[in-house]
């Protein structure tokens, strides 16, 4: 798969980790000492919803999942990812079940009344498999490991309780779109 995920002795994977550490921590300060805490995104905030995906791991073109992301700080949530991808070609069909756990730095970026816009940084792991579409072959495999989830997003707000949600991104689609909800 991707020499970044397979790196041998590791060091692509540390090198790579330690700049996101590094842009997500002055891309913080920076935003922080800038924008501000964001008015829509508190501590103790419960967030739930689905996803639909599109385009992704391995050329998946639609994804479905769910997401969750509770606060911890006026900043800072922690999130969990569940997906499902999958797309055939002649001969293949591949699927991904993909579960993802990382964080969102959330700023008043834009300074839209009930809008909530973040970055975020987590870590994942994806359960592939591939099998034959084809009756000359007789081949079904699994294949996986981590990933990096990465993403930049946004919560428009309808009510106190009900937000759209958009994220670009890496993880069961690099465009998610979806619905929260507030508990």
């Amino acid at each position: 798969m991707n020499k970044l995920y397979t790196s041998p002795n590791g060091s692509t994977t540390r090198l790579f980790l330690a700049l996101a550490a590094v842009f997500m921590l002055s891309f913080g300060f920076q935003a922080s000492a800038q924008f501000g805490p964001n008015p829509q995104f508190h501590n103790k905030d419960l967030f739930i919803g689905p996803r639909v995906g599109l385009g992704g791991i391995g050329g998946a073109g639609l994804g479905l999942g769910a997401n969750a992301e509770y606060g911890i700080t006026p900043q800072i949530g922690i999130t969990g990812t569940f997906g499902w991808s999958g797309y055939s070609s002649s001969y293949w069909t591949y699927t991904n079940l993909i579960f993802a756990v990382g964080g969102n730095f959330h700023v008043d970026l834009l300074k839209v009344k009930n809008l909530d816009t973040y970055a975020g940084l987590g870590l994942g792991w994806n359960f592939g498999s591939v099998t034959s579409n084809d009756a000359r072959y007789t081949w079904d495999r699994g294949y996986g490991g981590f990933f990096w989830d990465f993403r930049v997003g946004a919560r428009y707000f309808f009510s106190d309780k009900l937000a759209a949600t958009a994220e670009l991104g890496y993880g069961f689609g690099y465009l998610r779109l979806g619905v929260d909800f507030k508990l």
